[in-house]
């Protein structure tokens, strides 16, 4: 069997690794990328098999830009993986809390840390890339008063300690990932979905759709609304839906389709319940 590539965003041990390892196995061969929109463009232009890209985490929200990605590329969301998120100060070992001056990691790590950052005076916080080569900087650099925000296979990877544990605003964080590929990959037995559609701008448009889902019988998961570029009046907005009945999801898309100005199926994938144990300790992926 050939072992697929998978383009995620950042490098080993970041959260993206962790997540496409998970996803497809420790044996996955990974392409590291510097932004979600490069790992977009790998898999449409064929030089990935798949990919992953966070889309949305309980602290921080929704990544916006990834929806317009998935729609701008024509991808397709064939599953979705929730990972738990613990995160740590990390420094090179010997280093106190007091001798850091700058703290950097990715801007969703640092805007998941904002309680413990705001404790932190005179330090300099800085967004760059991926958790995983912010602590390559870190380990790397002469500088001994750096440290990064990141995960626990990011300490062990890049042999830094953890000087404050659990720096993260909620203990039992997770971000939720999509999978992604350019066409359709088969699911046996789907029972979610992810739809985009564009409603008249008009009192009660957006009513009516919820009216028809409800009506069907389908479960609405999230409702996203995303900013149309070069339309500043318009909005698209993005659901996931569940359902037991793939018919009835059929006969909601075409009713759907008859009350919208745009509307697109963007995957249709079997759900990954955020129980089964996945607020369990974090270390049970990373080994």
């Amino acid at each position: 069997m050939r072992n697929h590539l998978i383009a995620i965003q950042g490098s080993v041990a970041s959260f993206h690794d962790i997540a496409a390892k998970k996803h497809f196995g420790e044996e996955v061969t990974t392409i590291e990328c510097g932004s979600f929109k490069e790992v977009c463009d790998k898999i449409a232009h064929n030089k990935a098999d798949y990919g992953i890209i966070a889309i949305e985490n309980k602290i921080a929200g929704s990544i916006l830009l990834n929806y317009q990605l998935i729609e701008s590329y024509d991808l397709k969301i064939i599953g979705e993986i929730y990972l738990p998120i613990e995160l740590q100060l990390l420094a090179k070992p010997g280093v106190k809390l007091s001798h850091i001056t700058e703290i950097i990691s990715h801007p969703m790590a640092l805007g998941q840390s904002q309680s413990f950052l705001s404790l932190q005076e005179g330090v300099t916080i800085t967004e760059y890339k991926d958790t995983a080569t912010c602590a390559q900087l870190v380990s790397e650099s002469a500088n001994n008063k750096t440290a990064v925000i990141a995960g626990p296979a990011i300490a062990s990877k890049y042999n830094l300690d953890v000087i404050v544990d659990q720096v993260g605003d909620v203990k039992q964080n997770y971000t939720r990932f999509y999978i992604l590929s350019k066409g359709e990959d088969y699911v046996s037995d789907p029972n979610k979905a992810s739809i985009t559609l564009q409603t008249d701008n008009k009192p009660g448009a957006l009513s009516t759709i919820l009216q028809i889902i409800h009506s069907k019988g389908l479960n609405l998961t999230k409702i996203q609304s995303v900013p149309i570029p070069n339309n500043t009046n318009a909005y698209s907005f993005h659901l996931d839906v569940e359902f037991n009945d793939r018919i009835k999801f059929d006969e909601t898309v075409k009713q759907l389709a008859e009350e919208t100005l745009h509307l697109k199926v963007l995957g249709i994938y079997k759900t990954t319940p955020i129980a089964n144990g996945i607020m369990n300790n974090v270390t049970k992926y990373l080994n």
